[in-house]
């Protein structure tokens, strides 16, 4: 067998595939490992190696471009190249296989180390190893059991003795391979030496103690949901923090963890269960969908979305595009929008990141907050940790950048983390609870009463209508009793005064329109009465027009017609009046003769009689009052 056809280790395979992905299109090395492919595989092994390969990626690129490997090496994959690289400088120091790429890269290591030791001043100064962090597992351990679990096995457990943040970061530089602490801020972590090996150990494997950094785990921290909260984790997977939340909650209240990739929606549920986060809702979704009503007594909001990665893999940044980054804060811009503006309820958020980008930290935050509908304020971070912390945000985005925080591997020894408090201003919540109870009541009366939303509004319509109605009858039916009693009276009422007997009229007549124009499409009109509306529409045009006459030449000219009106008995209007009242009087005549041929056909001679005199009297008492009304006053005048 040929040695260019035995396989190259699968884990040095994989590894390279992930480190690629990372430094091309700038996602987390954890996300990726999440993988369904790689779900029975030591997944610690691969982010090992991946890690470290990436910590040391600026130093391998100098000595590659001084070795010119990859230019002798034209089959050699260079992200290959690298992983394997890092094994044999920085790693295991050797590499196992004997595959091709394996002994391509050994063939080098002489010119590697050469210019390592030629170097040393060149070279990347390295980072101080972070400690191992990790999180207890309250829902199934305690912290004092813990304590005494680990001690039980040789670990001697080192009290923080001093006040200061500064302190604790002294102290935990100088933990030695049996030795552990409790962490400064968050009580629940424990911190080792770097290097601990704890994959393997019994806590671990039972899932009561859960390998978390510390940086991750103060976005928890700091949104504090007490006991009885109901939370939203928007993007949950795979469920570092959302257990964690359980274990702050003590399991009371209500965790909605949401997950839109389907794999690693599953992962999270399976971790879920595992933990013993029992107030842990798992949905498989998009959480952008969720719209209001569908998650509205949610009250605090942990949202971590998808970002570039660059604080975990704090040296592969500089491979990532300026065009997938902008995708990223656009995206990251949206899930902040809809945190602040779908859950009426909604507190407190707590934003973060696994990366050292201000485009997706600062900026982001100051874009939404500013356009927000709802009001938010940024919290100072460093005011609620007490002034115990070291790195915040950038001045370039003014107070609101100053106020978010970042955890630095550098000085904070923990992974790179952003991370910003975001408060509701009290009276914006209050409105929008007040919003809600009344949106409440308005459906529990629909319930109630089985009305539906159009049906509510004619009712509200109704309810109006009927008080305005109610004033107005009220109001008819003072007017209309001197009308009435005048019909009663009319004989004895003949010689009365005109000029109040014309208010009367004028008044009752504009009631008696307005009802009967609203119960004409109810029930059909005798034939009088359709005589009596045309003959009260034509009072009505003359009655404002004598108001305004003003002109003595014009009163004169009314006078004379006035005249020529009581000659001519037969004639009901004025000759010089408008074209309309000469239609009007002519279209009252046509319908008296039509409707009078009609009733003669169907009625007897009785009725016939009967009808005509009344259609007569309807015509004399109401058409007639109009000129002798013009005539008296204007005989006053």
């Amino acid at each position: 067998m040929f040695e260019h056809s035995v396989k190259v280790p699968r884990h040095y395979k994989i590894a390279a595939n992930i480190f690629k992905k990372v430094s091309t299109e700038g996602g987390s090395v954890k996300s990726l490992l999440y993988d369904d492919k790689l779900r029975h595989f030591r997944t610690n092994v691969l982010f090992a190696l991946i890690t470290e390969t990436i910590k040391h990626a600026g130093d391998i690129d100098k000595i590659f471009e001084n070795s010119k490997i990859l230019e002798n090496e034209t089959r050699l994959d260079p992200w290959l190249a690298k992983i394997l690289t890092a094994e044999l400088l920085f790693g295991k120091k050797a590499l196992p296989g004997k595959s091709k790429p394996e002994q391509t890269v050994l063939s080098y290591k002489d010119q590697f180390e050469k210019y390592i030791s030629d170097h040393q001043d060149d070279l990347k100064t390295e980072v101080a190893p972070r400690p191992r962090y990790v999180r207890i597992n309250t829902n199934l351990l305690t912290t004092s059991d813990a304590i005494r679990a680990f001690q039980d096995e040789g670990y001697k457990f080192i009290r923080c003795t001093s006040g200061s943040y500064a302190d604790y970061l002294e102290q935990i530089q100088k933990l030695t391979e049996y030795d552990f602490t409790q962490d400064y801020h968050i009580k629940t972590i424990f911190v080792f030496a770097a290097g601990t090996k704890l994959h393997e150990h019994e806590l671990y494997l039972e899932n009561k103690i859960i390998l978390q950094d510390k940086a991750t785990a103060m976005a928890v921290h700091l949104l504090a949901p007490p006991p009885g909260s109901v939370v939203l984790d928007m993007c949950a997977a795979p469920g570092m923090k959302t257990t964690q939340l359980a274990a702050y909650m003590r399991n009371n209240g209500r965790i909605f963890a949401v997950e839109r990739n389907e794999k690693r929606y599953q992962t999270l549920s399976e971790f879920v269960v595992r933990t013993g986060s029992t107030c842990v809702e798992t949905f498989h979704k998009d959480s952008l969908e969720i719209k209001r009503g569908d998650m509205d007594d949610v009250e605090y909001i942990l949202l971590d979305p998808s970002c570039s990665g660059s604080g975990m893999d704090f040296c592969v940044h500089n491979y990532i595009e300026s065009t997938r980054l902008a995708k990223l804060t656009s995206l990251q811009e949206k899930f902040l929008k809809h945190a602040m503006n779908a859950f009426p309820k909604v507190k407190r958020i707590v934003y973060s990141t696994c990366s050292l980008f201000p485009e997706e930290n600062e900026r982001v935050i100051t874009n939404v907050v500013k356009t927000s509908r709802t009001k938010w304020r940024v919290q100072d971070v460093k005011e609620l940790l007490k002034g115990q912390w070291n790195n915040v945000g950038s001045g370039m985005y003014g107070s609101m950048g100053a106020r978010c925080m970042y955890a630095k591997p550098d000085s904070d020894f923990t992974t790179g983390f952003f991370l910003a408090v975001l408060d509701r201003d009290p009276k914006d919540l209050q409105k929008s609870l007040d919003g809600e109870k009344a949106g409440k009541k308005e459906k529990k009366y629909k319930v109630e009463n089985g009305s539906s939303d159009s049906e509510l509004s004619s009712k509200k319509t109704r309810d109006v209508g009927e008080e305005v109605n109610g004033v107005q009858n009220d109001m008819e039916v003072e007017e209309t009793k001197p009308k009435k009693k005048k019909k009663k009276d009319k004989e004895a009422n003949e010689n009365t005064e005109p000029d109040s007997t014309n208010v009367d009229t004028e008044y009752s007549t504009e009631t008696s329109t307005k009802k009967k124009k609203k119960r004409k499409h109810d029930e059909p009109q005798p034939v009088t009465q359709i005589i009596e509306e045309l003959n009260e529409l034509a009072v009505e045009d003359e009655a404002p027009k004598k108001k305004k006459k003003k002109d003595k030449k014009r009163e004169e000219e009314n006078t004379e017609s006035l005249v020529g009106n009581n000659i001519e008995e037969d004639s009901e209007v004025p000759k010089k009046k408008k074209k309309r009242k000469k239609d009007l009087d002519k279209t009252i005549g046509e319908e008296t003769e039509l409707t009078e041929n009609q009733v003669k056909k169907k009625k007897s001679k009785k009725d016939d009689h009967e009808l005509s005199e009344s259609v007569n009297t309807g015509d004399t008492s109401e058409v007639s009052e109009a000129p002798k009304k013009k005539k008296k006053k204007n005989k006053g005048e």
